[in-house]
Parts: C-alpha cells; sequence; structure tokens
C-alpha cells in the first residue's frame, strides 16, 4: 500500500512546473538533476534568455555588451597589422577594423537565428594569431618599399604596398578550416573532440595564447612606459578597486506616463576600457599640443586632417576585397589547429552562457548547430577579411552575471551595433590611431587576463596529481621555448637553411608550427592527456559527462532552442530529423 502511494507521489512530480518541481529538488521530495541547476539563476534574473525588455532598454544593454566587447576586438586588427607589414598605415588598419566589426555583427546574428539562439556574441578570437606570426616569418617586413604614383614619381613609404598578398593567405587558409569547422558541427562529430581534448589541454592552449603574445604587448608599452602603466592603473582601478561603485542616471520611464526616475548604474566596472581610453588619449592630446612629447614620442597623438579626408564616411566590406584568397600547407595546419581550439572554447561557452541567461543545457543538436553556425562565420570572415576566426567571447557571457539580464534581444541590439558603427569609415580610421603606448597598455591587461582564463581551467583538474603537474609544466614550457628558438633560428640563413626540405609547402607547415606555441604546447599537452594512464575525475573530464545530463524542462527547452525555419523543413522533409543539427 505504502509502495503503491509513494509511486502515485512520484507520477504526480513528474508533472508539475519545472519551477515547482526544483523547489521540491531543494526540500529533499525529489532527487536532483544537474541539469536543472539553471533555475535557481533563472528566479534571480531581471530578464531571461527569452524574455525581452522595452526597446529603448534593450538598446541600452545592447550598447553595453557592445563597450564590452569593443577593446578586445579592436584590438584584433592592430595587432594584425605588423605581420601585415601595414603597422604605418592609418587607413589600411581602419579597414581592417571596419571589416572586423562587420564579421562579428553578422556571425552574431547568424549565431542568435541560426545556431545556438543564445546570447552570445561572436568576436575575433586570439587563438589564429599563429598563423600570421608564421606567415611573417616567411615573408619578413622591410623597412621601407618604394612606391610610384600616378604622376611617375617614386616615392618611400614604412608599409607595404602589397600586403593584400599576406592577407589572402589568412584568408584562403581560414576558408578552408572553416569548412572542416562546419563538417564537424553538421557531422556530429564535436562529441568525439570531447572525448579527447579535456581541461588539461585547453589550460594549455588557452593560457599560451596570453603568454606567447607577451612580445607584442612589450614592443608597444615599451614606447612610452608611462602612458602605457597609466592605462593599465586606470584600467586595475575602475574593473577592481570601483567595480561595485554606483552611479545614479536618471531615466524617462513610459510604462505609466512620462516620470523621470533615478537608476544606479556600476559604470567604473562595465566601462573600464573605454574611460580609460578616453583620459589617457585625451591626456597624450594635451601633452602632445604642448609639446611635453618629444617630437619622435610614440604617445604623441597624430594630425588627422589628411588621413581623415583620405577615408570615406561609409565603407562596406565585401567577398574578395582584399584579393584572391590563397591556400598553404601551413597555413592551413595553423589554422585548423586554431579551428578546433576555438570550438572547444565555444562549447565551454555554450553551457556557461545557457546557465547564466536561465537556459537548460543545450542538448548535443544545439552543440552541433553553434559550433556549424560558428563554421559559417568563421568561412564569412575568410571571405570578406580580416582573416581571423571567430568565436563565442566569453567577457560579454561574463556580463550576463553582473547585469542579471540574459535576453536574447539585448545581443540582437548588440550585433546591430557592430554592423553600423562597422560601416562608418572614419570611425575605423579614428580607432586605428590609436598611440601606440596607449594599445600597449591594454595589451598588459587584456593578453595577462587570456592567459588568466585559461589556468582557471585547471580548477576541474586534480592538482594533487603528479602527473597532471608533469602535463602541465611540460607543456606550458615547451610551448614558450620552442617558439623563442624558430624565430631566432628562421632569421638566421645558416639555420634556417638546415632545417629547409626543398618543399616550399613543408616548410612552411614546419614554420608554422614551431612558431605557434600554441600549437606545440596544446598538441604535447593532448598526447600526453591521451597517453599516460589517469582517471576521468583525475583529468577533469567528469564535468562534460554532467553536463550532458538530461534536462527535464522539455517545453522551455523547445521554447528557447526552436529555430522556426530549420523546423519547417523538418516538419516538410522528415528524413531531415536524422541530421545532427536537427531536433529528432
Amino acid at each position: 500500500m505504502g509502495s503503491s502511494s509513494d509511486d502515485s507521489i512520484a507520477k504526480n512530480n513528474a508533472y508539475a512546473p519545472v519551477e515547482d518541481r526544483y523547489e521540491m529538488q531543494e526540500n529533499g521530495e525529489e532527487e536532483i538533476n544537474p541539469a536543472d541547476e539553471y533555475l535557481a539563476i533563472r528566479k534571480q534574473l531581471r530578464y531571461p534568455v527569452d524574455k525581452h525588455p522595452n526597446p529603448l532598454l534593450a538598446v541600452l544593454l545592447g550598447l553595453q555588451q557592445y563597450l564590452i566587447m569593443f577593446g578586445p576586438t579592436f584590438a584584433i586588427p592592430v595587432i594584425l597589422a605588423p605581420s601585415l607589414c601595414i603597422d604605418d598605415s592609418v587607413v589600411e588598419k581602419g579597414k581592417l577594423l571596419n571589416t572586423m566589426f562587420v564579421v562579428c555583427g553578422l556571425s552574431t546574428l547568424i549565431q542568435i537565428f541560426f545556431g545556438t539562439r543564445l546570447p552570445i556574441i561572436q568576436s575575433g578570437s586570439y587563438i589564429f594569431f599563429g598563423v600570421a606570426a608564421g606567415i611573417a616569418a616567411k615573408n619578413p617586413c622591410q623597412d621601407s618599399y618604394e612606391v610610384t604614383l600616378e604622376n611617375g614619381t617614386t616615392v618611400s613609404q614604412t608599409w607595404d604596398p602589397n600586403w593584400h598578398i599576406r592577407m589572402a593567405e589568412l584568408q584562403g587558409n581560414l576558408m578552408l578550416a572553416s569548412i572542416l569547422q562546419m563538417i564537424l558541427g553538421g557531422f556530429g562529430l564535436v562529441g568525439f573532440l570531447l572525448r579527447i581534448i579535456g581541461p588539461i589541454t585547453i589550460t594549455v592552449l588557452v593560457a599560451l595564447i596570453g603568454l606567447c603574445l607577451a612580445g607584442v604587448a612589450k614592443n608597444s608599452a615599451s614606447q612610452n612606459w608611462g602612458i602605457s602603466i597609466l592605462m593599465v592603473a586606470l584600467i586595475t582601478i575602475f574593473s577592481e578597486y570601483l567595480k561595485d561603485v554606483a552611479i545614479p542616471l536618471p531615466y524617462i520611464d513610459l510604462s505609466e506616463g512620462c516620470h523621470v526616475k533615478v537608476v544606479r548604474v556600476k559604470l567604473f566596472s562595465t566601462l573600464s576600457i573605454i574611460l580609460s581610453l578616453i583620459i589617457v588619449w585625451s591626456l597624450c592630446a594635451i601633452l602632445t599640443a604642448t609639446d611635453t612629447l618629444p617630437e619622435n614620442d610614440a604617445a604623441r597623438v597624430q594630425d588627422l586632417s589628411q588621413r581623415m579626408s583620405e577615408a570615406t564616411w561609409f565603407y562596406f566590406p565585401y567577398p574578395g576585397q582584399f584579393g584572391m584568397p590563397r591556400v598553404t600547407l601551413g597555413g592551413f595546419v595553423g589554422m585548423v589547429a586554431g579551428v578546433i581550439g576555438g570550438v572547444i572554447e565555444s562549447i565551454g561557452d555554450y553551457y556557461a552562457c545557457a546557465k547564466l541567461a536561465g537556459a537548460p543545457p543545450p542538448p548535443k543538436y544545439i552543440l552541433n548547430r553553434g559550433i556549424l553556425m560558428e563554421g559559417v562565420g568563421c568561412f564569412l570572415s575568410g571571405l570578406c577579411g580580416p582573416g581571423i576566426g571567430v568565436t563565442s567571447y566569453s567577457e560579454n557571457i561574463g556580463a550576463i552575471a553582473l547585469t542579471k539580464v540574459g535576453s536574447r534581444m539585448v545581443i540582437l541590439c548588440s550585433a546591430i551595433l557592430m554592423l553600423v558603427i562597422g560601416v562608418l569609415g572614419k570611425v575605423g580610421v579614428f580607432f586605428a590611431s590609436m598611440p601606440e603606448p596607449i594599445i600597449g597598455g591594454m595589451y598588459l591587461v587584456m593578453f595577462g587576463v587570456i592567459a588568466a582564463v585559461g589556468i582557471s581551467n585547471l580548477q576541474f583538474v586534480d592538482l594533487t596529481s603528479s602527473r597532471n603537474i608533469f602535463i602541465i609544466g611540460i607543456s606550458l614550457f615547451t610551448g614558450l621555448v620552442v617558439p623563442m628558438w624558430a624565430e631566432e633560428a628562421l632569421k638566421d640563413p645558416e639555420t634556417a637553411k638546415s632545417l629547409q626540405t626543398g618543399n616550399e609547402e613543408f616548410d612552411q607547415l614546419v614554420a608554422v608550427v614551431l612558431t605557434g606555441g600554441m600549437i606545440v604546447g596544446a598538441a604535447i599537452a593532448c598526447f600526453l592527456d591521451n597517453t599516460i594512464p589517469g582517471t576521468d575525475k583525475e583529468r577533469g573530464m567528469t564535468n562534460y559527462k554532467d553536463a550532458n545530463k538530461a534536462c527535464s524542462d522539455k517545453p522551455l527547452l523547445k521554447k528557447i532552442y526552436y529555430e522556426p525555419g530549420i523546423e519547417l523543413l523538418a516538419q516538410r522533409f522528415p528524413m531531415l530529423r536524422k541530421l545532427p543539427f536537427v531536433n529528432n
């Protein structure tokens, strides 16, 4: 009799609303399903993923998300410019900047409408810079270039007028590698990657992205350490010491008539990079106007009147704008390594974003669809430029936790802002003229944070295990040492000749692999982690298994991840249900 009563209660609980069931789980009346833990966060959100604020608030919150991704996204074309030999051309760097924002905006829209449907911003990934370094090592920049003008006069300039050749190689290799990414998502091969690439490999991969860029940060910051350190200090003060200081701001509430109300906003933490940028750039302008800075100081603000006149008001990136893409073996292998790293990073971001935005954990078909559409975004970056793959942006996911706003509509507004600002040609030229020491200060912060984000993955790993300590240590150290040696060796004619096999494509492959610290380190970490005996718990692999547990709220699952276009096609052609990225 008692058994029959217990069965009846369990059956009733199974059909109870999922919020009530979570309370039952908390009270011990029902076993807690780890996949339902997002409900506790959902109750605390102002706007979960499927709820939308009023249009004005959505635009303001979208602007906030745009400002968060602006600094690191802006830095990508600036870091790329020296490898392309256009570091001294503000106009050409402006084109790269405009193209980067347009591609990020389009990729974000694709992810929102056809991908995971989660509030995730797509931005350029620093993982791909190893390939650019390899290309630079093969074709080093010259001190000056002779250019013949239309009137027949020959002049000398410090940037390469044929830089599009280098860009074409980046674009072609990224397009080909992105097809592999689309295959991973389209054929459901993401699960295979998760079985062989765990937190240890991810730690080494992401940490080396930041550590291997230390030389770039040093070169920029050392041009004026005072300005660079001031930039670091201000970012630190705003983002850490003043992060909890809320500034009262008035706004008009139209929900109940027209009333002026006051809202307290944590502006310092939200706009830490932008505020620091405004202050330091203004200081550089003042020091330049008063001739306090020497004539050849890199912190001086340039006269942009001529360059602004050369730039158009509107610049619309288009396929093939930098020439016909080219594919090389070495560049392709480097891009494949970047794509795989981006896939693993994005999968972790999908789970984190879903939880913070009040959504059930994404099912496998959503993971596949997200990676598929991310591959489309990378292909778009290769087709139009700037040849740097896109991936989900973790900082914007962190902003959801701070603002308690996970609405999909907010990210939609942010994507539209990227597109609008991305086509303003003069805006791109203006930001591309930023003094190098200011950029160096941003690098010191951002690259350090990227390395720390990689190291944070060790929270899932047993650090008392000598096995794990050995793998992490040798992988990180080798990933730093080998590129240092390779860069020196490739510059020395005798050593470089000893590394050549006579096959140009294979020689470039060797150069890209050896100069790419993340490729060397991650390859060693992945090999050792899968060959040295160790339990899943010791390796940190059990987290993936827990994340893949089924969610019990099927209606909400369907509501959030429902994609009308794909579902309509699947209803008309049921055989499409067999595809790994379609709900079956």
